[in-house]
C-alpha cells in the first residue's frame, strides 16, 4: 500500500486505525478537498496529504 497515491475509506480505516464513520466525518469537513478526492460517488483519500493532516492534528 506504500505505492498507492489514493486509498479508499476502508483501506484508510485499516491503515490509520480510524473508524470508517469518523473518516467520513473528517472528509465531510474538508471543504477545500485538501486530502480527499471524489471520483463520481467514490471517496478516495490522498494518502500523503492525509498523513500530513494527521501529523498536524496530533500535535494540537
Amino acid at each position: 500500500m506504500d505505492e498507492k497515491y489514493l486509498i479508499s475509506i476502508k483501506e484508510a480505516a485499516q491503515l490509520y486505525g480510524i473508524g470508517q464513520h469518523r473518516l467520513r466525518k473528517i472528509i465531510s469537513e474538508d471543504y477545500e478537498c485538501r486530502y480527499h478526492l471524489m471520483i463520481g460517488r467514490v471517496i478516495k483519500i490522498k494518502k500523503k496529504s492525509f498523513e500530513e493532516f494527521l501529523d498536524i492534528v496530533q500535535e494540537l
